[in-house]
């Protein structure tokens, strides 16, 4: 009995001594940067700490090296152990011969194209001289990206709603669990918008939005008049933050704003659009000259709260010669949501666009 014992000790032993490490690494996240390929996971299956060495390896897609680094000294502890982005200034770092070389030996940042990244990490065995190696490679295809870009409010605008909603473009290609958080924060006088989203209590944090835009919640109070707010919107892949936005600010003034009720205020429509936005009490009433033949009037109107629905079902308006004065009734369609803002696009018979915005409010 006593020898079973020791047999089953010996292999709980070897069991122990021979622990697995796993290696994760992300491309579609962190591959796009030098310092990107420190965001590695060394998953450890062993009760103790061991150390290792680390080698990086990055090829092209004919098989050049790009970048070679070699990690002198690793600690993995039990459980996950990521990597200090710090580390690369005390490893030794080799350039290959590949064509992306030249870009990422300046810049810091690869170049579009396929890569494999090769990690293979020597941890320090129990006997001496007898190191044990894990290996694991990873292949992507870098995609040129486009940054996450803000669309409304725009940046400097003066707005009237004390309610507005935000939209922004996503960065592409997007990621298939990507999640958007937006901040919103009033920006005292004379105070960067940067320090203010730094520092300043928000009016608006939502996080975990998958959606481009954010109605304005119901939870969140009302905007001040005469106040200045600066948003910044980032994108994020789980915990990992992906890009974020520039800051933009806005403000709460509708001092400018011409009221829709009396039946001789019209906005006369220009090419370069209107900073203020028009209150539309039930019709919409604008104005611009044609100096060319009668023809049927082209328009959209935009719901900015969601740049890709198009109003639809608007009546037909004929253009006439000279100044058109265009009365729109928007209470009658049904299609308009109070404190929401929208954009009225026209087209003359020059082809010119002439633009207005407009916030809707009910009679």
């Amino acid at each position: 009995m006593k020898r079973i014992f020791t047999c089953l000790l010996l292999v709980m032993l070897t069991c122990r001594l021979s622990a697995q490490v796993t290696i994760s690494f992300q491309p579609a996240l962190s591959g796009q940067t030098l310092d990107g390929l420190t965001f590695v996971q060394l998953v450890s299956s062993s009760a103790t700490a061991q150390n290792g060495e680390l080698k990086i390896t990055v090829n092209d897609a004919g098989g050049a090296n790009v970048v070679t680094i070699q990690v002198p000294q690793v600690t993995i502890h039990p459980g996950v152990t990521t990597l200090n982005k710090g580390i690369l200034a005390n490893s030794r770092m080799h350039f290959g011969e590949s064509a992306a070389t030249a870009l990422l030996s300046q810049t810091g940042r690869f170049p579009e194209g396929e890569y494999e990244y090769c990690y293979e990490l020597s941890v320090t065995g129990y006997k001496p001289g007898s190191p044990e190696i894990y290996e694991n490679c990873f292949q992507y295809m870098l995609q040129p990206t486009t940054p996450l870009l803000l669309v409304d409010p725009y940046d400097g605008a003066e707005i009237c709603s004390q309610r507005p909603n935000f939209s922004w473009q996503p960065p592409m290609p997007a990621q298939g669990d990507m999640r958007y958080r937006i901040v919103v924060v009033p920006v005292k006088p004379k105070q960067d918008p940067a320090e203010a989203l730094a520092n300043n209590k928000p009016v608006i944090n939502t996080a975990n939005l998958r959606q481009f835009n954010l109605i304005y919640p119901v939870e969140a109070p009302d905007l001040q008049k005469e106040q200045t707010y600066a948003w910044q919107v980032s994108a994020h892949s789980g915990k990992t933050m992906i890009t974020q936005s520039e800051i933009w600010t806005f403000t709460i003034h509708c001092e400018d704003s011409i009221p829709g009720s009396p039946e001789s205020s019209y906005r006369e429509l220009k090419a370069d659009g209107d900073k203020n936005f028009y209150i539309a009490a039930g019709t919409l009433r604008f104005s611009f000259q044609n100096d060319y033949k009668e023809a049927r009037l082209d328009y959209t109107i935009v719901d900015l709260a969601d740049p890709g629905k198009v109003i639809k079902k608007l009546p037909r308006i004929n253009m006439q010669h000279g100044l058109n004065k265009v009365n729109l009734p928007l209470s009658r369609m049904g299609s308009f949501v109070a404190g929401n803002q929208y954009l009225l696009k026209v087209k003359n018979s020059a082809n010119q666009e002439l633009t207005l915005r407009f916030v809707y409010q009910e009679k």
